[in-house]
């Protein structure tokens, strides 16, 4: 149990890490697209403004006037990544002709396909986006349109090899947090593990220690009886006797389970669910308790026939013992697509949503369940819980229309 504490513990904490990795690694691509796609719109527009004052340049050397700019656009990009960006341009009358076009780097683009593909944006309708390694720009004045594109290669280049060094260093961080964890686990875990197994320790040594003496008293009650019928001390010292051997043997039950490995093989669940019922027909009938159950059969599981045995038992017994009066209990055992899934219900109190995982601890009851009539100490759940644990399934509980409903699933 602790090993598996342990790894939970490890598994948790690479989820975190690897969440805070990839949220970091995720934050410095977004801001470099965020900061890439700013100064590729302001180049454009920088372009665009050149154009509108001087017309295309007879150089590759833009100088546009900052101070001419637009209101709602300020130009902050420095001119050296102006200058030396690839610009095409082409330029359209309001009717859809070319006036003329820019292409200067003709190996991109041939002119024909330049003025073709600069049609086929100006008919897209966006004023802005990506495409076919350039990022382009329409602006529209009062007598012409104009496309213009900025060639974005090498920037893809620089974007993709960023992208790739962020998955290597970013993996390679990974696996060093991951090592560290599982150091960091071990350390942390230790002294929990020691005091665990000292607990474990305590509980076997403790209930094999206490055997003897209860058995003692168990004797000396017994012959005491014979002189002393009918006395209501002696009488309470045997019943008191009585939950002390249960409480002892539940608790040895339980060190067991964490101690020694369970003997697996395979067990017809159906046959043994149903053998199972069978002794509690009758406390049920004294109990005027309505007993249903409805078993598919030959369902097979490979467990520890017997902790699977004294599971069904106690979700059964737990059933009667919380009955409400003249109520009714449902066993169902079902396995679809491989998950087999034992339901015990019964009508009862609703046990407050805060109590349901509670109700599995050790030595716990809920204020509805501690009338000592109910005959049970809190370590029923307990077992049951470390039986499906055991065997790799899960037990929880769930309140429906007045039913509080146990259910086991396996794998």
């Amino acid at each position: 149990m602790i090993s598996r504490s342990r790894i939970r513990i490890v598994v948790i904490t690479m989820m975190f890490l690897i969440f805070i990795v990839v949220s970091t690694l995720g934050i410095i691509y977004g801001t470099t697209r965020i900061q890439t796609t700013k100064e590729n719109k302001e180049m454009l527009h920088m372009f665009a403004k050149a154009y509108d004052e001087n017309g295309f340049p007879d150089s590759a050397i833009l100088q546009p006037s900052p101070q001419k700019a637009s209101d709602d656009f300020t130009p902050t990009t420095s001119f050296h990544n102006f200058q030396v960006s690839t610009f095409y341009a082409v330029a359209f009358d309001l009717d859809g002709n070319v006036i003329e076009y820019l292409n200067d780097a003709p190996s991109g683009f041939s002119n024909e396909e330049l003025v073709e593909y600069a049609s086929n944006l100006l008919k897209s309708g966006k004023d802005y986006g990506e495409g076919n390694s350039v990022t382009y720009l329409i602006t529209k004045e009062d007598d012409y349109i104009l496309v213009t594109m900025m060639d974005t290669v090498l920037m893809d280049l620089t974007i993709s090899y960023l992208i790739k060094n962020m998955i290597i260093f970013g993996g390679i961080s990974i696996l060093i947090l991951l090592m560290v964890s599982i150091i960091l686990s071990k350390w942390v875990v230790k002294p929990i593990e020691t005091a665990y197994e000292k607990q474990k320790q305590f509980i076997s040594d403790a209930g094999h220690e206490l055997k003897t003496p209860i058995s003692t008293i168990s004797a000396n009650a017994e012959i005491l009886g014979r002189n002393l019928p009918d006395n209501p001390w002696l009488e309470n010292i045997k019943y008191e006797n009585e939950r002390m051997s249960t409480i002892v043997h539940q608790l040895l039950d339980l060190a067991r389970l964490e101690n020694i490995k369970p003997t697996m093989s395979e067990v017809n669940l159906s046959e043994l669910v149903l053998a199972n019922i069978l002794p509690f027909e009758a406390s049920a009938y004294e109990n005027n308790l309505e007993l249903n159950y409805d078993i598919a059969n030959d369902i097979i599981k490979v467990c520890d026939k017997t902790n699977m045995e004294k599971l069904i038992s106690i979700l059964i017994d737990n059933a009667i013992s919380n009955c409400s009066p003249n109520g009714k209990i449902n066993i169902t055992l079902t396995e679809e697509s491989g998950k087999i899934m034992l339901k015990v219900a019964n009508t009862g109190e609703e046990i407050p949503e805060n109590e349901r995982e509670k109700i599995f601890e050790r030595f716990y009851r809920s204020d509805y369940s501690r009338a000592e009539r109910v005959g049970h100490y809190g370590l029923g759940l307990s077992i049951a819980k470390a039986i499906a644990t055991e065997h790799e399934g899960k037990i929880w509980v769930d309140c429906i229309d007045g039913n509080v409903i146990f259910n086991l699933n396996f794998r």
